[in-house]
């Protein structure tokens, strides 16, 4: 798993590439390593700069985000459960006195909340295990934010023991009732929904997803200096984009 992940970071790639090509061009000039190890250390470069502009980041983003828009009030108003997804979480320790969630799962949980709110949904969900060992676990910290902000704990589900999308569904189709014909408002980044839909599909095949994506993070540059600028922002998108990308294509053929 830790390999697949390295795969979807551009950052890996491109010094795979430079080692290489510093590597090769230590042999004579006009030999043949010395050659393949020039081009690789230019496409390595050339990887790195297409990586950081915007106009990558909004292609790969787009791509993901523009599959699903956020249902209208009619459509929450139908819903029988909301499941929010866990993204990731800063845990008790060293300088850090409460747990914290980090920047993909604190847009699922506050639009969670608020679309649950306004839905007409009996319960929500929240899934997510610890990110270490004797920590906290995500969806209990979900929880009793959950609660803080007026949600009745007795409305409240957690799932507290995944650490991946199909964790998320699996563990969590084994703790709520046995049902059929619900209809399940799924909450995620709007970059991870697809990848999310397709396995809640897969693992609750009797009931209807309806897709709740937050978080959108496509919006087109507005000046050609912004558009042409390398910067680390762009790198960054860049590689969550490709890491859900790849993440649907892992999926697809290992379930």
């Amino acid at each position: 798993m830790i390999l697949i992940k390295s795969l979807a970071t551009p950052i890996v790639w491109v010094l795979l590439l430079l080692i290489a090509g510093l590597f090769l061009t230590r042999w004579p000039r006009g030999r043949r390593p010395f050659k393949v190890g020039w081009w690789l250390t230019l496409f390595g470069l050339v990887l790195l700069l297409a990586a950081s502009i915007e106009p990558t980041e909004s292609l790969l983003l787009y791509s993901l985000e523009h599959r699903y828009a956020v249902p209208a009030p009619e459509t929450l108003a139908t819903l029988d459960l909301v499941v929010v997804l866990g993204g990731g979480m800063y845990p008790t320790g060293g300088l850090r006195r409460y747990p914290d969630l980090g920047r993909e799962s604190y847009p699922r949980f506050n639009r969670g909340v608020q679309y649950f709110k306004q839905s007409g949904a009996a319960k929500i969900a929240f899934c997510g295990g610890p990110p270490r060992p004797g920590a906290e676990s995500e969806a209990e910290v979900m929880r009793a934010m959950a609660v803080a902000l007026g949600v009745s704990e007795d409305r409240t589900v957690a799932e507290v023991a995944s650490h991946n999308t199909m964790e998320n569904a699996v563990n969590l189709a084994a703790i709520l009732p046995k049902a059929q014909g619900r209809r399940i408002g799924l909450v995620t980044s709007a970059t991870h929904m697809m990848r999310s839909v397709a396995v809640f599909e897969r693992v609750f095949p009797q009931d209807t997803i309806v897709p709740i994506p937050v978080g959108f993070t496509y919006y087109p540059a507005d000046s050609i200096a912004e558009t042409l600028t390398p910067m680390v922002t762009h790198l960054d998108r860049v590689t969550i984009a490709l890491h859900q990308w790849i993440g649907v294509v892992w999926y697809a053929v290992r379930y």
